[in-house]
């Protein structure tokens, strides 16, 4: 007995609504980000005033920063659906990313102006490196 339609038609649709939940959550943690930094470059303009900080564990942040662009890499190698979707999803997911490059090199620029020697530096760094990278691999050919 081969239920494999039926369980096809079961999973697939699972599938699908966890990668928009996936891609909600990213694109949540980097508006997120983005506003942090937005609201650093827009107040902080005295050396005596103290921008917001990311977190208050730097081991915590980089650990979720790091895993979920491993996510982030697992998902664009095991696209599902057909070339034109998968197309769409790497377009989509590419902007995502590339936009939230350019943002965080402003950023670094505004704000840190390439002195990166403390915690939120580094990770604002980290995060624009990895950025930059995913937004490569999810543009690049394949």
């Amino acid at each position: 007995m081969n239920n494999q339609p039926t369980l096809r038609k079961f999973f697939v649709p699972i599938i699908y609504l966890a990668e928009w939940f996936l891609f909600l959550f990213v694109a949540l943690c980097i508006a997120t980000l983005n506003m942090i930094n937005l609201v650093n470059i827009i107040t902080v303009d005295m050396p005596w005033e103290e921008p917001l900080i990311f977190t208050s564990s730097f081991i915590f942040s980089l650990s979720f920063v790091i895993g979920l662009a491993i996510i982030c890499f697992f998902y664009n190698k095991f696209l599902m659906g057909s070339k034109a979707y998968q197309k769409f999803k790497k377009t989509i997911w590419g902007i995502l990313f590339g936009l939230n490059t350019i943002s965080c090199v402003l950023c670094g620029i505004l704000i840190y102006g390439f002195n990166f020697f403390h915690s939120d530096g580094i990770l604002l760094l980290i995060i624009t490196l990895l950025s930059a990278i995913i937004t490569k691999i999810f543009i690049s050919k394949n």
